[in-house]
Order: structure tokens, then C-alpha cells, then sequence
């Protein structure tokens, strides 16, 4: 208002209230901008531009509508209770089985458990196939790949890794999520889904751990389809020596036909590694064997127990009928969180 003469009471009381106004608005706006520069999004250095990042308290479990090919689906995703909406959380992945649910997935791995402990968001997206002869099951639609059980592979089913494209597009909307920390596990079929994920969707996956399934060339099958991501993907993966459904030597034509440690060694190509591999005994049951000094800093590390079947190492129980023992030496959870936690994108 500098330069301007005020000529009545009334109109020189209207301008001061107008001149005050706009100070206050000035010092909220500079207020909002020192925030901006000092508070925690110019700390992380994305979540300004999060749009999930808008300071709302949400814990438990959250759906997210995601949208895909025309039709709407909505994933599960557990929010620790530190979680606070302002400071971006790393994303896990967690990836069901054949004739598996996400609900079910979160039940066998204790990953919401972890997840409050360390402070990471889970999601359990769910195949876009109905197993066939049940209820609920679900299963990943892997192209030429046949389901557990001799079922025939699908065909013109859902492009899961696209779905999964857009279901980290549609997380990172609702919630203040690291880009540049999403990692992905799963069991079994779950497994196989997290291998091709390393192999298709690179640039936005920091590193992956596979659970009694890792494949190297993300079909598997008469006719693998190749593994080329754009850059080394580190990889953690555990498999029991009397795995049943997954072999560990392999031998299952078309749907499990090479061996586990020829996958880590598939891997270890891919991701220019020295061929020698170093193997540590762990404990009574438990070998490590591990592949470092790859490109990128990446690492292929396997944890092989020769007492488990196809189960998750450290999950609650003994035993799981008609699949094997639990090893108990190891916990996927925390070795695999000690792993993720060495990489960002």
C-alpha cells in the first residue's frame, strides 16, 4: 500500500484491516517456505514431492484402490504405528503363494511383525489368477509357466508385472513411501514372481529376497524368457535341502526344471559377479552361500537347510503338514531386512 493517501476514516480503517491481513499472509507463507527448506522433506529430499507425504496419521491396515487394465482392485498394505505421514517409509513387497492369499502370506511370514519393529510398509497385492478347485486361492500369472498341481499355465491372463507397476504407483499416492527403498519377497510362487520382478522391474526395486522359489530367467519353462535388468539386482534367497514342492536339485519338466544353486549362479551372471562363490556354515543346518564383489555393489546370497521343506525359515511352528519342516536356526525375516537394508535405488 506504500505511495497510497488514504482520504476518509471509513476507507483508511479498510485498508489497515487489508494491510494486516496481508501481513499475517505473508508471514504464514514464509513460515510454510522455511518449513519446506528446514523439516523433514528437505531432509529426505522426496517428500515434498510425495503427495502421500501430507502429515496424516494412518496405522494398521490400509486399502489402496489401483487401478489397471480397466479394472479396480484394492490392495492390502500394514502401516506401523510409527508411521506419521511426513517421513518417507521404506515399501516390502510380500508376495503370496500358489492357492495363496495375501492375508494368509502376512500370516505365515510375521512380516507385520517386523514391520513394527523396523518401521516399514507391507503390501500383499494378489495374483490375477482364481486357483483352480477352491474358494479363495490365488495365484501369479506367469506366462507359460504351469500352476502347483500340473494345472496348465493361463492364457491372455493379467500382465502381473505391469499390475504391480501400477499398484507401487497407486502406494506411493496414498502413502509417504521411499522411492528409493521397495524391495519385494515372497514364497513359492510368490517367489517365482519376486525373481521376475528383479528381472523386469529394476529401476524401481532396490533388491529382492525369494523364498523357496528363486528363478533366474523369469519363466522358467521349455521356452525362459530372458533376464535383463537395467541394472545389478542384489538378491537374498532360502531354500530347504526337502523342499517337495520346489525341489531343491530341480527336476519338475516345465513348471521347476533347474536346480537352486544353478539359479544363484544365473544370477550371479547377471549381476557380474566373480564366479566363486564363498559358503559359510551357519549353524548346525544352515549353509550360506554368497556371491559378492558383483557390479553395482550388488550381492546373490543363499541360505540352504538341509532340515526344511517348502516353508519360511523362522516362522512360527515346527512343522507345516504336508510341506515340511521350519527351520529354526535362521529367521528369513531378520536376515532379509538386515539385507534390504544395505540398498537403495
Amino acid at each position: 500500500m506504500a505511495g497510497f493517501r488514504c482520504t476518509g476514516l471509513r476507507v483508511c480503517r479498510v485498508l489497515a484491516v487489508f494491510a494486516a491481513v496481508a501481513a499475517v499472509l505473508a508471514v504464514f507463507a514464509l513460515a510454510r517456505l522455511t518449513a519446506r527448506q528446514d523439516g523433514p522433506a528437505a531432509a529426505t529430499g522426496s517428500a515434498a514431492a510425495d503427495t502421500g507425504c501430507d502429515g496424516r496419521d494412518r496405522q494398521g491396515w490400509v486399502a489402496v484402490p489401483v487401478s489397471f487394465s480397466g479394472e479396480t482392485y484394492r490392495v492390502q498394505a500394514y502401516v506401523p504405528r510409527s508411521y506419521d505421514g511426513a517421513r518417507p517409509r521404506p515399501l516390502v513387497l510380500n508376495l503370496h503363494g500358489s492357492n495363496s492369499t495375501g492375508v494368509a502370506q502376512m500370516a505365515i511370514t510375521g512380516l507385520g511383525a517386523s514391520a513394527e519393529r523396523y518401521g516399514f510398509v507391507v503390501a500383499i497385492p494378489e495374483g490375477g489368477l482364481s486357483y483352480p478347485g477352491t474358494t479363495g486361492g490365488r495365484a501369479w500369472n506367469i506366462p507359460g509357466v504351469p500352476l502347483y498341481g500340473g494345472h496348465p499355465a493361463a492364457v491372455g491372463g493379467r500382465d502381473e508385472v505391469g499390475f504391480v507397476g501400477a499398484t507401487l504407483d497407486a502406494l506411493d499416492r496414498s502413502l509417504c513411501l521411499d522411492d528409493r527403498r521397495v524391495y519385494a519377497t515372497g514364497f513359492s510362487g510368490g517367489a517365482r514372481m519376486t525373481s521376475l520382478l528383479a528381472c523386469t522391474l529394476s529401476r524401481r526395486i532396490a533388491a529382492v529376497a525369494p523364498v523357496a522359489g528363486l528363478r533366474a530367467d523369469g519363466t522358467d519353462g521349455a521356452r525362459p524368457a530372458p533376464c535383463r535388468p537395467i541394472r545389478p539386482v542384489p538378491v537374498l534367497t532360502f531354500h530347504g535341502l526337502a523342499d517337495q514342492a520346489n525341489p531343491y536339485d530341480g527336476g519338475r519338466a516345465s513348471r521347476w526344471t533347474y536346480s537352486v544353486t544353478e539359479a544363484a549362479r544365473r544370477w550371479a551372471a547377471v549381476d557380474d559377479c566373480p564366479s566363486t562363490a564363498v559358503r559359510t556354515r551357519v549353524s548346525r543346518h544352515v549353509e550360506r552361500t554368497a556371491y559378492t564383489g558383483c557390479a553395482g555393489g550388488a550381492a546373490v546370497v543363499l541360505y540352504t537347510q538341509s532340515d526344511a521343506g517348502h516353508t519360511w525359515p523362522g516362522a512360527a511352528g515346527t512343522e507345516v503338514r504336508g510341506f515340511g519342516r521350519i527351520n529354526q536356526e535362521i529367521s528369513a525375516n531378520e536376515l532379509m531386512w538386515a539385507f534390504f537394508s544395505e540398498y537403495t535405488l
